[in-house]
């Protein structure tokens, strides 16, 4: 990991952009305590158990979350893409980290210190409302994790909310497909060829197409529907 050099004039601007809800002095002084670091594709921006002081937020890239440590066995929790707060536990957990997060491609991470972050939460209601939006879209999901690890939900529908959940967060209904079939698969809880059959079966039913990166939804009703099955 390096740190990219950027100025603090340049931190700043980028904090207004990810963080609108933020005055002009707020920005300052979170800027006065945060950094912007690079890390590189496989590296580990923070591992199970470790002191974590600061809360990050993804400025590019791909960066995956892991229920385990570097050397030991780990499950996909969740994929995190550029625009969103890795793991929000940190500011409330004691400092903490819940989980591990690997970076899956070469990202981009603001690293904001906890302490300023959090009194702000405090003092700024439209910032703590975003916050607390984002923690409860993290909880739901890990919700459906435990539900599929239990084998509770079949496949199809695990397939099916994907796509629909990936289609409401870009606003598109044309997904970038740059996550590899075997990260996705570790996300879903199925193997590389289970995901691989159900993409095909819902382009033979005419719901997606498979395209060069990306996956186009072509039937969104069908898909909702698959929702609804046993």
């Amino acid at each position: 990991m390096a740190e990219t050099g950027d100025s603090f004039r340049d931190v700043q601007e980028r904090l207004g952009a990810c963080f609108p809800e933020l005055s002009s002095q707020e920005r300052a002084r979170l800027a006065s305590t945060t950094r912007l670091s690079f890390y590189a594709k496989g590296e580990w921006i923070y591992v199970e158990g470790d002191a974590s002081p600061v809360t990050c937020w993804i400025v590019s890239g791909q960066v995956e979350l892991l229920k385990g440590s570097a050397l030991g066995k780990h499950t996909v929790l969740h994929v995190v893409q550029a625009g969103h707060f890795l793991d929000l536990y940190g500011v409330f957990g004691g400092g903490v980290a819940f989980l591990s997060a690997r970076a899956l491609s070469p990202c981009v991470v603001l690293t904001m210190e906890n302490r300023v972050f959090r009194a702000l939460l405090t003092e700024n209601t439209d910032l703590a409302q975003r916050v607390m939006r984002a923690l409860a879209m993290r909880q739901r999901m890990f919700i459906n994790k435990i539900a599929v690890s239990q084998g509770k939900i079949s496949v199809r529908r695990r397939v099916a909310g994907w796509l629909l959940h990936k289609a409401r967060v870009e606003k598109s209904s044309v997904l970038d497909d740059g996550m590899t079939r075997e990260v996705l698969a570790g996300l879903l809880g199925l193997s590389r060829e289970s995901l691989s059959r159900q993409l095909s079966r819902f382009v033979q039913e005419g719901m997606i197409r498979l395209e060069r990166r990306t996956i186009v939804i072509v039937d969104e009703q069908a898909l909702r529907r698959c929702l609804l099955e046993d």
